[in-house]
């Protein structure tokens, strides 16, 4: 058994322990890298698990569009889309994907406020308003009924995330992170041991070698080189740069 054997079988252990001890458990699923080898792999375990996924009117049209394929690929049924939004991507359309679209009347405030008092994008002016308003919110929401949730949070991938444990209890909910040990080698040998599309992205290469490596809004994610830390090329130029969204800091329930 090789190092990434043991880890799977690690990580599955967790799984069927978190399953049997909390039904009503859900996977987030960004449709990064790390989110699909995660829902892969729970999946694997108990085909029945919900999975949901919070996206953005700022997502690439590619994540949308790769979004469909995983969902087809992986069956992900029963499966939610939650989104502040004023109507279904088209690429959602005839799919039957179920998309909870949510009020928009927050978002537009701040929007329109960032406009006047700043002349800068919400995403740039004021980065933690943005994703608390289109990502912590919805995914509070995603998770009101739960006791549980499983993610694809690893801790080499940036600053933020070394102290993070495998199963953590956060207010009233028990958070599970399988992968947690994995490295970003581990994780594109897993992809490709089981044949898991990856998002375009990943495969998209500068001519100076820069590279996309985590994945968030379009306006928030940029190609980094292989010597950075993953998250480095998230929020860059902003207060936010290489740090979190809120999901993974904040209470949620």
């Amino acid at each position: 058994m090789d190092e990434l054997d043991k880890k799977i079988e690690d990580a599955k252990l967790i799984i069927e322990k978190v399953i049997k001890d909390y039904p009503k458990i859900a996977i987030a699923c960004s449709f990064g890298k790390d989110s699909i080898v995660v829902t892969h792999l729970v999946r694997s375990i108990n085909k029945t698990i919900p999975v949901f996924s919070i996206m953005t009117i700022f997502k690439p049209k590619d994540t949308y569009k790769y979004l469909v394929k995983m969902y087809k690929f992986l069956s992900l049924e029963p499966f939610t889309v939650y989104m502040v939004a004023d109507k279904i991507p088209n690429e959602f359309l005839s799919t039957g994907i179920t998309v909870k679209l949510l009020p928009t009347e927050q978002f537009n405030k701040a929007v329109e406020d960032s406009a006047k008092n700043s002349k800068e994008p919400i995403y740039v002016s004021n980065p933690d308003l943005c994703c608390s308003l289109l990502k912590v919110e919805p995914t509070k929401l995603a998770l009101r009924d739960l006791d549980a949730w499983v993610c694809g949070l690893r801790n080499t991938e940036g600053r933020t995330r070394i102290h993070d444990q495998k199963i953590e209890k956060k207010g009233n909910l028990i958070k599970v992170n399988p992968i947690l040990e994995f490295t970003e080698s581990d994780v594109l040998n897993y992809v490709k041991r089981f044949n898991l599309p990856l998002h375009p992205w990943y495969s998209k290469v500068l001519p100076d070698g820069r590279r996309y490596r985590s994945l968030g809004c379009e306006p928030c994610t940029c190609p980094i080189f292989d010597y950075q830390l993953e998250r480095e090329g998230r929020w860059v130029k902003t207060s936010k740069c290489g740090g979190e969204c809120g999901i993974h800091t904040q209470i949620l329930k």
